[in-house]
């Protein structure tokens, strides 16, 4: 029982894989700090780590949980027939995993690499009961358990790279902590109640959602990425009212989920005739208008955040001019001004 395994490990990966694996490394910040390269070891370890109890790569683990399963629907009963009728179910349960995991592992390998194993990961290797199904040794399985991951939609790799950071927000939520968070993106430590985590509704990355606490007071509805949550810090226990957490699910709706952070104001943007048809067809992280001013219909006004504001409509060019407020207006000329140098100095 168990892998007999040695801290160097040659895994080799399909070009499907490789791919998902190295660019996630990148999108999830996983990078050596000295040469910013994707850091492989680093990442195989982690994402088996938070992955094998829950990947069908593990076999005899699902197997174990499938047969503890019927045996908990009938606990008085061990009669002959149940038994042949559970030994069935695992049967048929072992013959689907194992032509899964077949199927992940016949694509042909395009890059092979030796990887470091941590002491995490060869505590698991050691004391699983997978290497019956990986006979080979523990290679293939830790190859099953990455083309599974890879196999994946982005949020739900997201979901596995940042498992325990997830795992330990939703217990301070649960408490009703209040926490310290610090960013990759932000200076200085954000104090904040947290109440849940949720995907943006295009379910392109996952935010912690919160209430802001300041000297005691309750502040404004939060939010911040997941991936730029670089530590958080417990500070003291808490107390999020039913009132408060209504107020957070109506500002997720109103804004999103991706827009909570930040001051809200009154936003006037004049639009040409083909800024209006870009803003009628370019849906993606589209804000919801309050009123259209002008003789001519063409003056937008959103009451939302500078940074929504520039992450929507930058992309206009030409066809968005910013009228109000001055701050946001001076955001765009500074912006379309290094541009333009940069395109001078070539």
């Amino acid at each position: 029982m168990g892998f007999l395994c040695h801290s160097q490990q040659r895994i080799a990966l399909s070009h499907f894989a490789s791919t998902i694996l190295e660019n996630d490394c990148i999108l999830f910040g996983c990078v050596d700090k000295r040469s910013g390269k994707p850091s492989r070891h680093a990442f195989i370890n982690r994402v088996f780590c938070n992955s094998y109890d829950r990947s069908d790569a593990s076999i005899e683990m699902r197997l174990a949980e499938k047969k503890e399963h019927y045996r908990t629907l009938s606990p008085k009963s061990n009669s002959e027939e149940i038994e042949r009728f559970v030994n069935g179910i695992l049967k048929n349960e072992k013959k689907r995993l194992t032509e899964k995991i077949e199927t992940l592992l016949s694509s042909n390998c395009a890059s092979s690499s030796v990887i470091s194993l941590n002491n995490d990961t060869l505590g698991i290797l050691t004391a699983s009961a997978e290497s019956v199904y990986y006979p080979k040794g523990p290679s293939k399985y830790i190859r099953a358990v990455m083309e599974e991951y890879a196999s994946c939609d982005q949020l739900a790799r997201e979901k596995i790279f940042y498992r325990r950071t997830i795992e330990g927000l939703e217990k301070y939520a649960r408490d009703r902590a209040v926490i310290e968070v610090g960013l990759t993106d932000k200076p200085g430590r954000h104090q904040v109640i947290p109440a849940f985590i949720r995907p943006d509704i295009y379910k392109t990355h996952l935010y912690l959602a919160g209430v802001s606490v300041s000297e005691d007071i309750m502040g404004e509805s939060v939010s911040y990425r997941l991936d730029r949550i670089e530590s958080t810090q417990y500070i003291r226990s808490g107390n999020l009212s039913s009132h408060a957490l209504s107020n957070l699910e109506k500002a997720v709706d109103q804004w999103g989920i991706q827009y909570l952070t930040g001051a809200k104001s009154r936003i006037r943007i004049r639009l040409t005739p083909g800024g209006i048809k870009k803003y009628q067809r370019y849906t993606y992280q589209r804000p919801a208008c309050s009123s259209i001013e002008g003789d001519s219909k063409d003056i937008y006004v959103f009451d939302i955040s500078e940074y929504q504001a520039q992450v929507y409509f930058f992309k206009f060019g030409a066809d968005a001019v910013v009228l109000e407020p001055e701050t946001l207006r001076q955001t765009f000329h500074r912006m379309y001004q290094k541009a333009l140098a940069n395109y001078d100095s070539l």
